[in-house]
């Protein structure tokens, strides 16, 4: 594929600016794009064309008796079928974002 080392730029700049994370997502689907912004590309995921779904849950799960009418906060991303693989390659070998210090 001769974009791959593009794609792979993006990734790796996608993951370094923070754009999407390097943690393996929460739950994961594969279905038809329906013009959803790539995550990794900034493109829009055609409509037809296979996209991956994932998502992060985010803050603590609550006690027991509050789970029947919790709602998790989720954070979502769409990526085209190769910016996944480009992400889930380089997420391995990048790692997550450096902070800067703190003031």
């Amino acid at each position: 594929m001769p974009e791959e080392p593009i794609i792979r730029d993006k990734a790796r700049e996608a993951i370094r600016s923070g754009r999407v994370p390097t943690v393996q997502p929460t739950r994961m689907f594969c279905c038809r794009g329906a013009g959803a912004m790539c995550a990794v590309c900034g493109y829009p995921v055609a409509r037809g064309e296979m996209e991956f779904e994932f998502e992060y849950r985010t803050g603590p799960q609550p006690e027991f008796e509050e789970r029947f009418t919790w709602t998790p906060e989720t954070q979502r991303y769409h990526l085209h079928r190769h910016c996944f693989m480009a992400w889930d390659f380089e997420r391995t070998n990048v790692g997550p974002p450096e902070r800067g210090p703190s003031i």
